[in-house]
């Protein structure tokens, strides 16, 4: 019996092990260095409490600006440390700061609430939404619209890559990709309206502008915590088309700087990301059977099965780490500690929120 629950594991497993490859070979979008659009856009960045990030994020993305009619807009969300001065020193005509000295209206989540407000002050065919903490390279922006040109799709999201910090970090962030490519049929994903295949990421976000207004763009996500996925789900129930690309070599992102961060960081929104409690029992449990379980075949005289799992999971890890610029080996052999570390994360998160101690950056979720 025991032999048997852990040959299912391992098979399935293995299954996931291949729509990781094949998603990484044939359907996660790449752009093209040597083509590039010429539309006008606007990079739009909430920034609040940024001090450590927002002088390079504002920078690269003054090099993005190729197009004449193209300008930056940022938010400047009652930033209490050293942002506003920071911001300040910026004397770029092309780059313009919007300030706001009080908490956002009842209803609204400040993040929403801040792109709200720069999506109504821009103007170009694209908005550019990208969070303070991220770095474009060079060109970054046209390569992504022009993919969107090339695929007729009317939002993307290039998944930045993803900067760890600390052993916690290295453990948890290769998950952020490896999750969504090891699970979801990005080739289905692109053409399907579905919204349970939305994969979408907020740091780095491109939305054709008439598609977003059309669609209620931050307005229809006002108190929503992954209003990156929901905002994908809101264009894609307008019969609109968006997808997730790789933007590895796009561009790079530092969410947390060290271990307690990314821990408030994960717990803000963990307890919402499977659709309720009974979701993320399903999922955290599902992740722990798969990866986990198989390993306790090296404990039980099931050596053989255990290796065979381990190694599964692995090949996953590896495949997906390698291709989104993670390339951490030693860290991708511990795969079944990062699985139970996002279990203990999902405890906190639910933690949290049932005993009203979600924060993030000075406010109360």
């Amino acid at each position: 019996m025991v032999t048997t629950v852990l040959e299912v594991a391992v098979g399935l497993c293995a299954l996931l092990t291949l729509q990781s490859l094949i998603n990484v070979r044939f359907f996660f979008l790449a752009p093209d260095k040597s083509v590039r659009s010429k539309s006008s856009f606007d990079i739009l960045i909430p920034a609040r409490n940024e001090e450590f990030s927002i002088a390079e994020c504002v920078q690269s993305a003054i090099s993005q600006l190729e197009a004449g009619s193209s300008r930056i807009l940022v938010f400047d969300d009652n930033s209490t440390d050293e942002t506003p001065t920071i911001l300040d020193t910026f004397a770029d005509d092309r780059v313009e700061i919007l300030t706001n000295n009080q908490n956002p209206p009842e209803g609204w989540l400040g993040k929403n609430w801040a792109c709200n407000q720069l999506a109504q002050k821009a103007s170009g065919e694209y908005l550019v939404f990208l969070d303070a903490d991220v770095i474009l390279e060079p060109s970054a922006v046209s390569q992504a619209i022009a993919l969107m040109q090339r695929h007729s799709l009317e939002l993307v999201s290039p998944y930045p890559r993803q900067i760890s910090k600390g052993i916690l970090g290295l453990l948890i962030q290769p998950l952020l990709q490896w999750s969504w490519l090891t699970t979801v049929p990005l080739g289905i994903a692109r053409r399907s309206s579905r919204a349970s295949l939305a994969v979408a990421n907020g740091q780095f976000l491109v939305v054709q502008r008439d598609a977003y207004l059309a669609s209620g763009g931050h307005q229809g996500v006002k108190d929503k915590v992954l209003d990156d996925i929901e905002l994908l789900r809101l264009l894609l129930a307008h019969g609109y088309r968006g997808s997730v690309i790789d933007g590895t070599h796009l561009a790079s992102c530092t969410m947390y700087k060290d271990s307690q961060e990314l821990i408030d960081g994960y717990s803000k929104s963990l307890w919402c990301a499977f659709g309720g409690p009974l979701g993320s029992i399903v999922t955290v449990s599902f992740l722990l059977y798969v990866y986990v379980v198989p390993c306790l075949g090296f404990f039980n005289n099931n050596l053989e099965i255990a290796l065979i799992g381990w190694t599964s999971g692995l090949a996953g890890r590896l495949i997906t780490d390698i291709k989104t610029g993670h390339r951490n080996i030693l860290a991708a052999l511990f795969h079944p500690v990062s699985i139970v570390c996002f279990a203990y994360l999902n405890i906190i998160s639910w933690w949290r929120h049932t005993h009203g101690a979600l924060f993030w950056k000075g406010r109360t979720l």
